[in-house]
């Protein structure tokens, strides 16, 4: 009996497959054949990653896992608070002879206070 509900869900899913199959253009059926074979390939390296990350990796089952929480073998000792000043570097404005908190301009910029040239893309 179980056997038999079995094969007729197989039967049904591959009925159901070749349906649909034939009434999805080629570009829908490749997204679907390519996102199948994508999950299938993530399969075995999840498979992988849920080992790995198992507590006994490399183990023996038969050989107990030790924790141990030794705290006085890693006793540190307080330091005293370092303050460390970094030495004042020379302003580039200094070293060329410019007034410090300003900018050279380019040659093209237009003189402070003077009218401002706008163009209007698509007016003549």
């Amino acid at each position: 009996m179980k056997n038999g509900i079995i094969i007729v869900g197989v039967v049904f899913a591959i009925a159901l497959a070749y349906v649909v199959g034939n009434r999805l253009s080629d570009e829908a059926l490749a997204v679907v054949v390519g996102t199948v074979c994508g999950i299938g390939a993530s399969i075995p390296v999840s498979i992988g990653l849920v080992i790995a990350s198992s507590q006994n990796w490399g183990r023996h089952a038969d050989v107990p896992r030790e924790i141990g929480y030794d705290y006085s073998a890693q006793r540190f000792t307080a330091q005293q608070p370092m303050i460390i000043f970094a030495p004042p570097q020379p302003q580039a404005s200094i070293q060329y002879g410019l007034p410090q908190n300003q900018f050279v301009a380019p040659p093209s910029a237009p003189m402070l206070g003077a009218p401002r040239d706008f163009k209007i893309i698509g007016e003549e």
